[in-house]
């Protein structure tokens, strides 16, 4: 995978490439017609976030729960039948963020975590939901997230997703960043300690996470 602090040229653009760095090589490159210009150009028209190609044909939650649990998420019709949710399991969880820092953390990185977020203006006391693989937290590691106004979400809490392309049962939580599937059929998500570690450098700088003895750890530079 490309790095982004790499140089590209025209004809070999980075392999994964943030909306951040995009506008940057789209203003450099786009009177050139190449394919780092192209490249560029997708990820600025939404080319990590297009919805599934099914969406239109779910038409109510029991479509959409099956159509998340075929990429992967563990999820159930709610107890009313009006809606969908996301059982956090031993496998995934979410980040609840506050917008700002997961609007800058989505923007500026080239990984695509499934991102729910709250239609703008990104108003700062709400908080988008980004899912990642579970890991173990040591206290520490939760306090220090904790004093970002972060959560993370334990196995067996649940989260309310949406069940339309524009979210139009469940207002105003859409998709910002759609979650996939891999090839082996599970969801295609990023670690944990990655996630928590892109939040932790905007808001605390020279603080990380690192797996110690089967959990994640606090890190501090001196």
């Amino acid at each position: 995978m490309g790095l982004e602090n790499e140089e590209f040229d025209c004809d070999s653009p980075p392999s994964a490439l943030s909306p951040a760095h995009a506008r940057g090589y789209w203003f450099d490159h786009r009177r050139h017609e190449c394919e780092l210009a192209a490249a560029a150009w997708e990820v600025l028209n939404g080319a990590r976030g297009l919805p599934w190609p099914n969406a239109p044909q779910l038409h109510n939650p029991l479509d959409w729960s099956n159509a998340y649990r075929d990429h992967g998420l563990p999820t159930e019709v709610t107890a009313d039948g009006t809606g969908v949710e996301l059982v956090c399991d031993d496998t995934v969880t979410a980040l609840l963020v506050p917008a700002g820092p997961a609007g800058a953390t989505y923007d500026r990185n080239p990984l695509a975590v499934p991102t729910l977020a709250t239609a703008p203006p990104y108003v700062p006391l709400h908080r988008w939901a980004m899912l990642s693989r579970t890991a173990p937290l040591s206290g520490d590691a939760v306090r220090a997230l904790a004093e970002l106004h972060i959560t993370v979400l334990a196995p067996g809490d649940r989260l309310r997703l949406p069940t339309g392309p524009d979210a139009g049962l469940d207002p105003p939580h859409y998709w910002h960043e759609w979650p996939r599937r891999s090839t082996s059929g599970e969801p295609h998500l990023v670690q944990l300690v990655q996630v928590a570690n892109m939040l932790l450098t905007t808001g605390t700088p020279g603080c990380s996470l690192a797996p110690v003895d089967g959990r994640l750890e606090v890190l501090r530079k001196r």
